[in-house]
């Protein structure tokens, strides 16, 4: 199983905002993460970057947190 740890990049600096991310689902401006509990966040952004390879981070540009 491939779960993500996804991150806000804020200039400088990564603020995490879920573990354990199991899905990532597109709508509107954003994207709707999930977690293994089902548990869901929605994240106004886009994506910048994503690395499966390093500890599977996912990289989302600055946006709102809703």
């Amino acid at each position: 199983m491939c779960l993500s740890t996804v991150y806000m990049n804020s200039g400088n600096e990564e603020k995490e905002i879920m573990k354990d991310v199991a899905r990532i689902e597109a709508e509107g401006k954003g994207f709707w993460l999930i977690n293994l509990f089902g548990e869901r966040e929605f994240i106004e952004g886009s994506i910048q970057t994503v690395d499966l390879m390093d500890e599977h981070f996912v990289m989302l540009r600055e946006g709102k947190l809703n």
